[in-house]
């Protein structure tokens, strides 16, 4: 079984193959670490129905990755899926191994969530400076240790608004308004 993608999911499936009898499991992942998009997801509020307590995001991923380190289960980082053929022959490349193949009996995607980009979000222009997608913003914030700026307007307050309201906040961000178009926020009480 060669999984794509090394977020929750994508080890929450090589745990599960594990357990039901395949000792024949990778995951490839993109990114230059296990968890996927969790890892800049500090807050908590994740862990409840799988693990019965509340956890933050990298809590969460890591509960996986410990699972899986458990069944030493192996995986490639920094690796790039450039395709997968009808017969399930996945082409990936990285900077130790270079371009390689790998004829896999199951293929399982799980490349997870990932931000809608800059033109999914009608973001005009071709460098709008000081504008970031919420995502943007708390990897800069959350995994890079860097401020986006002193002060922030957020447009919308879904959860991951309201979130970044506070987390900005908390980090000494004057955040002038959180602007929405209904006439409450949008996001869960507790954010």
């Amino acid at each position: 079984v060669l999984i794509i993608g090394g977020g929750p999911a994508g080890l929450a499936a090589a745990i599960a193959a594990h357990d039901a009898g395949c000792r024949n499991v990778q995951i490839l992942e993109r990114d230059a670490q296990l968890g996927g998009i969790l890892n800049q997801c500090i807050h908590n509020g994740f862990g409840l129905h799988t693990f019965q307590e509340e956890l933050t995001g990298p809590e969460y991923a890591q509960r996986f990755i410990d699972q899986a380190a458990q069944r030493n289960i192996p995986f490639l980082l920094n690796t790039m899926v450039l395709s997968i053929a009808p017969d399930k022959t996945v082409t990936a490349l990285n900077s130790i191994d270079g371009c390689f193949t790998i004829q896999a009996k199951s293929v399982i995607l799980a490349m997870g969530c990932r931000e809608r980009n800059r033109g999914n979000l009608a973001i005009p222009g071709s460098r709008p400076a000081g504008v970031f997608t919420a995502g943007a913003a708390q990897k800069l914030l959350n995994t890079e240790g860097m401020l986006p700026g002193l002060s922030a307007v957020i447009v919308g307050s879904g959860d991951i608004g309201l979130i970044m309201a506070r987390r900005l906040r908390w980090s000494g961000v004057e955040v002038k308004a959180v602007i929405e178009i209904m006439p409450y926020p949008s996001g869960l009480t507790r954010n």
